[in-house]
């Protein structure tokens, strides 16, 4: 058996034990199994409800006052996601760049957590991470975070110190010139990762991924939507034009539908 083989069999004997139900550590973790059930339905249920009416009324609202539609933020975001479905639809498949950035999640979440790495690899059939290291966050990691969205945001930073995001640049594309915005780019290209991010995370949670029975799916899965929710609200108020529709205003309207659903609930039961 290789070195790497040793080490990730000594690392699923020790936090994976089959079999031995009475082991302090399997009884732990049959514990906090059930804890996240119960925070799953209790807790984060009705928190995703929530956002997710929050979200509708907050996109509603753009929508009527037509600013948010007309804005650069929206009209090159939308063109970005709508070339990634373009490119999806006519069979454009990058699995491999999928796992990348799902195993790099893997590997950036656990270092930050202190774990160490013995071994990675990534592929277009699959691949994994081994680490001494596991929790909720290391695992979801990748439903959770939007790796490539990520790194463009942080190149466009950089490029922001040197540049004037908001000028038009002459760009020279083979034999043509073209003056192109870079904050223009930066949505579109936000557009597209984001897009590619949600399809693979719907795609992965749809084939059932290891990373989610770990933790209880139905926990998992409520935990990947209102993270995801969060972040689409956050690209969301980025992009709103209108004073209006900023963050004390979507804090309004998240109580306030969690007010109206708690008081038809009360005058249900009682």
């Amino acid at each position: 058996m290789s070195t790497a083989n040793v080490r990730r069999h000594l690392h699923e004997t020790r936090n994976r034990p089959a079999g031995i139900k009475n082991r302090q550590d399997v009884q732990k973790d049959r514990f906090l199994l059930l804890l996240k059930r119960w925070i799953g339905g209790a807790l984060l249920a009705p928190a995703c409800l929530v956002t997710a009416i929050t979200l509708i009324v907050m996109l509603w609202r753009a929508v009527t006052r037509m600013d948010f539609l007309r804005s650069e933020e929206f009209v090159f975001f939308s063109f970005g996601g709508l070339l990634w479905g373009l490119a999806y639809l006519t069979g454009l498949r990058p699995v491999t760049a999928y796992v990348l950035g799902h195993e790099l999640s893997h590997y950036v979440t656990a270092r930050m957590f202190g774990g160490r790495i013995f071994d990675w690899k990534v592929s277009a059939a699959g691949g994994y991470v081994e680490t001494d290291k596991s929790n909720t966050w290391i695992t979801l990691a990748p439903y959770l975070v939007p790796f490539y969205t990520l790194i463009i945001m942080a190149v466009f930073g950089c490029i922001g110190l040197a540049l004037d995001m908001q000028e038009a640049h002459a760009v020279s594309i083979w034999k043509w010139t073209v003056n192109l915005k870079p904050l223009r780019l930066l949505y579109a290209l936000i557009g597209l990762t984001w897009c590619f991010h949600a399809t693979y995370t719907v795609k992965t949670v749809i084939a059932e991924q290891g990373d989610l029975k770990r933790n209880g799916e139905f926990f998992s899965m409520m935990l990947i939507f209102l993270i995801n929710a969060f972040l689409l609200i956050a690209l969301f108020l980025a992009a709103s034009p209108a004073p209006g529709l900023g963050l004390a205003e979507v804090l309004r309207c998240w109580w306030s539908v969690a007010a109206g659903i708690f008081g038809w609930l009360l005058g249900w039961v009682w």
